[in-house]
């Protein structure tokens, strides 16, 4: 279907994926085990998600694939409130993750139902 680099969304979680490598260090979470594990697989799924559907051959093929980044988005969502509430993220960048995470899960539900779409 095209080159993955070239989507939005791709580049997007990609620097969302990068930027909490950096904000959540290992033992950052040292109190909630698997926490950070966690984050990091559902944020590492999404521009992984992207990159396989844009591998296919079809656009249905990729609004699958775009349609279980969403999902990453939103289970990555609900991982980082989990953090905030837990203490683990200052409110300033937990602010500025949710921005960025729901604006990735937005592109990936817009590619989700464009791939939906008949041609």
């Amino acid at each position: 279907m095209g080159d993955f680099r070239r989507l939005e969304a791709w580049q997007k979680s990609r620097e969302l994926t990068a930027d909490l490598n950096r904000l959540l260090p290992s033992g950052s979470l040292r109190s909630h085990p698997g926490m950070r594990a966690q984050i990091l697989r559902a944020a590492d799924s999404i521009p992984s998600n992207l990159a396989e559907g844009c591998a296919k051959n079809s656009r249905s093929e990729l609004a699958r694939f775009a349609e279980t980044a969403y999902a990453s988005a939103k289970e990555l969502l609900s991982h980082l409130i989990l953090c905030r509430d837990r203490g683990a993220l200052s409110e300033c960048d937990f602010d500025d993750l949710l921005a960025r995470t729901d604006h990735v899960a937005r592109l990936c539900f817009g590619l989700q139902r464009m791939g939906r779409k008949k041609a």
